[in-house]
């Protein structure tokens, strides 16, 4: 069983942002010998910014098609987090898969003020939510910049290194991740097979997100999804206040209304050819929720079910 007890890595994490309290960062020590974590710093061509990529690789051969892949955001979080669930002696299929964590070259789980530049649409002011120290400047709009740096730069210099399928790769994110995963699900379907959105901010830029998903929901009438499609939705049920002053909680409470991961997977219900599955962790918070997140992730990636 995947769903692993946990000390949990204590983050937390708004519905906009991550602010991590304490979490692991990428070493070699996280994993043992038989899987090799190494790391690799890449220059994104569109915006001159260096990210870090680490990559896993698996102890065992390649399967006939090459090792199916796992793609997680905020690597530097989640990389150890999913060598933690595969385990030094994983059962099969799990240690076959090749894990990428796109991230940043910081010591640290995450890059707040660059994750929500590269992961939102261009967002008007009034859509903005305060920063959590007031005074730091929150820029967005670099999505199609990152998407192109993970299609044309990421995704070769992975497939150059190990011998991948790429009929069999998965994008993973998280809170505004989770927002790009289904970005990239409405816009590029067939850049990934399998896509998972764990508690998506769908309410960011006044929900602007949904317009790409009218689209792609006219787009997939009749015709449906490349096979092979499928997409799991998760979501928390606990909200966990941030301190702020009076006027901005309730103008972050405002922003962060009308729908969630819950009414997109409803609504994605109705896409033909779509492997589709939700799973609300009921009793977990957005922050708590994501080691488990990234736990299913490998099980869906295989074709098993969340637990």
């Amino acid at each position: 069983m995947l769903r692993f007890a946990t000390t949990m890595l204590l983050v937390a994490l708004s519905g906009f942002g991550v602010q991590p309290a304490q979490a692991q960062s990428v070493t070699a020590e996280t994993v043992k010998e038989a899987r090799k974590v190494e790391s690799f710093d890449l220059r994104a061509d569109r915006m001159g910014q260096d990210y870090r990529v680490f990559l896993v690789r698996p102890a065992e051969a390649p399967p006939p098609g090459g090792y199916p892949v796992i793609y997680l955001l905020d690597g530097n979080a989640t990389v150890p987090m999913m060598e933690k669930v595969i385990g030094p002696n994983p059962p099969e299929p799990y240690g076959s898969a090749v894990i990428v964590g796109i991230g940043y070259p910081i010591d640290g789980p995450f890059d707040i003020l660059r994750r929500y530049r590269d992961l939102t649409p261009p967002t008007p002011p009034e859509f903005i939510p305060p920063s959590r120290d007031g005074t730091s400047v929150i820029e967005t709009g670099g999505r199609d910049d990152f998407l192109t740096f993970v299609e044309t730069q990421v995704i070769p210099a992975v497939e150059t290194r190990l011998p991948i399928d790429p009929q069999r790769r998965t994008l993973f994110g998280h809170s505004l991740g989770g927002l790009f995963s289904l970005y990239v699900l409405y816009t590029k379907g067939d850049l990934f097979q399998t896509y998972v959105a764990a508690d998506p901010a769908i309410w960011w830029s006044g929900q602007a997100i949904l317009r790409e998903q009218a689209a792609f929901l006219e787009r997939s009438k009749g015709k449906g999804v490349p096979p092979g499609t499928a997409l799991l939705i998760e979501t928390s049920g606990k909200l966990v206040e941030r301190p702020l002053p009076p006027a901005d909680a309730e103008r972050l409470k405002h922003l962060r209304s009308g729908q969630t991961g819950r009414e997109v997977a409803a609504t994605l219900a109705t896409v033909p050819g779509l492997r589709l599955a939700f799973h609300d962790f009921a009793e977990e918070s957005h922050g708590s929720m994501l080691p488990l997140a990234v736990a299913d992730t490998l099980r869906f990636a295989f074709g098993r079910s969340p637990d």
